[in-house]
């Protein structure tokens, strides 16, 4: 079994999951995806910064476009969840970086946003270098391993609050849905949940 992104012999993941540990180890700092300065090309070629969704409420997961098993478990409970929304009005945006960069590429995810239908403007798809994968694996509490072809990996899905901290997980696909969208205003300014 080897990391993602072949060799480690540069150690840039390293580094780059060490310095995002590090931004957790400040006191009085959660898990903050909107500090990391990583840069992601989202399926229409874009590049942004997670930044990008400050001031949304986001749920946000990984994913690997060729996987047929967790995958579309997640998949599956992130339906259910803008479906939940849609039901409470709730204005989401919902977030999946790709666990693999050498095939969850922006025409990949276009090819399965469109496979999958999931063509809603509040779904973005990500793609990144396996450093700041790993970090943002890090960071949501889910672990993957290049096994043979295949990268195997935990289920985990996090509610991300409008600031960048992440306000609650999902571990289970048999978690309770209601209970992970409380708090969530109804559609308008988000900047209340979980404030401070």
């Amino acid at each position: 079994m080897a990391p993602l992104g072949g060799r480690v012999s540069s150690g840039r993941w390293r580094l780059a999951l060490a310095a995002g540990l590090l931004l957790l180890s400040v006191p009085g700092q959660g898990a903050n995806l909107y500090q990391l300065s990583s840069h992601w090309v989202d399926d229409t070629s874009h590049a942004l910064q997670l930044s990008r969704f400050r001031g949304s409420v986001s749920v946000v997961s990984m994913a690997y476009g060729a996987c047929t098993r967790i995958c579309s478990t997640t998949l599956r409970r992130l339906e259910q969840l803008q479906q939940l929304a849609d039901a409470r009005g709730l204005d989401l945006q919902f977030v999946l970086v790709g666990l693999d960069p050498r095939t969850d590429t922006p025409e990949a995810w276009r090819s399965y946003r469109r496979s999958h239908h999931l063509e809603r403007s509040n779904w973005t798809f990500l793609s990144g270098d396996p450093g700041a994968t790993r970090l943002v694996a890090s960071l949501l509490g889910i672990d993957y391993w290049l096994y043979d072809d295949h990268v195997l990996h935990d289920f985990g899905i996090a509610l991300v609050g409008p600031d960048g901290e992440i306000r609650r997980r999902m571990h289970w696909q048999d978690e309770r849905l209601e209970g992970f969208l409380e708090g969530v205003p109804a559609r308008g300014p988000a900047a209340v949940l979980g404030a401070h």
